[in-house]
């Protein structure tokens, strides 16, 4: 058992799988919690195959029961030295508010919010913790294409600010991941997209978070491309970013 450990809420995804992996290299025990139970039980086995030294203990959580929630932190044998959410879900805006606008809304915020609080709550009673939440740079600026999405991850990002201010005296990291498009988590239609520059692979992606939290960094791009983007198009008019097609 080492002595490091750090919950990974996501777990199954592309990049929790490359987060999981790089954590376990640097000695850390891994407590993995996604929705499909199966697919987490082997991602145990093959983390396990490969680092024999890690503990891990895999849980199930869909993030909307609140309950759940609960229970997780008391199936836990000591509260983590950090934690990683990789929740997400995205949309087709076509009837997105007559199906899903709730659900967008619950998964990418609401709930995802109440349950890092939990954490935040446990960091802040012993004093340290780090807590990295994967957001979007969806969240910086209403896209036509995804603004129910997108305005979800902006009251995340705006809720991580709030923490990074509230618990600003206490030896508390909150990390704010502001990625673009990952390489392998797109789909058939975007492939030409993951090819390109504005790509990272879940990997580097994953090296790139790990790096940021041992240096305690704040936000964190997943490249210096896209931070100087979000840069110009928050600055764009609006006369001007109605007319571009992004």
């Amino acid at each position: 058992m080492n002595n490091k450990s750090v919950v990974i809420i996501g777990s199954t995804c592309e990049l929790g799988i490359e987060l999981s992996k790089i954590y376990a290299k640097n000695k850390y025990d891994l407590i993995l919690i996604a929705r499909d139970e199966k697919k987490n039980q082997d991602l145990k086995k093959s983390i396990k195959y490969e680092f024999s030294q890690t503990e891990i203990t895999c849980l199930q959580l869909d993030i909307l029961n609140t309950e759940r929630q609960y229970k997780i932190i008391e199936e836990m044998k000591q509260i983590p030295d950090g934690v990683i959410s990789l929740v997400g879900e995205t949309h087709n805006l076509q009837g997105i508010i007559e199906k899903n606008f709730f659900k967008i809304v619950n998964v990418n915020f609401t709930y995802l919010a109440n349950f890092l609080t939990i954490f935040l709550e446990k960091f802040d009673a012993r004093n340290f913790g780090f807590l990295i939440c994967v957001s979007s740079v969806a969240g910086l600026r209403g896209r036509a294409k995804n603004f129910i999405y997108g305005s979800a991850k902006a009251a995340l990002n705006t809720f991580l600010s709030g923490c990074r201010n509230y618990y600003a005296k206490k030896n508390i990291l909150i990390m704010t991941v502001l990625p673009g498009f990952i390489g392998g988590q797109t789909s058939n239609k975007n492939k030409s997209k993951a090819n390109n520059l504005l790509s990272i692979k879940p990997s580097k992606l994953a090296e790139r978070i790990y790096n940021s939290q041992q240096k305690r960094k704040e936000i964190v791009y997943s490249s210096f491309i896209w931070f100087f983007i979000m840069i110009v198009i928050r600055l764009l008019p609006n006369k001007i970013f109605k007319k571009i097609n992004f």
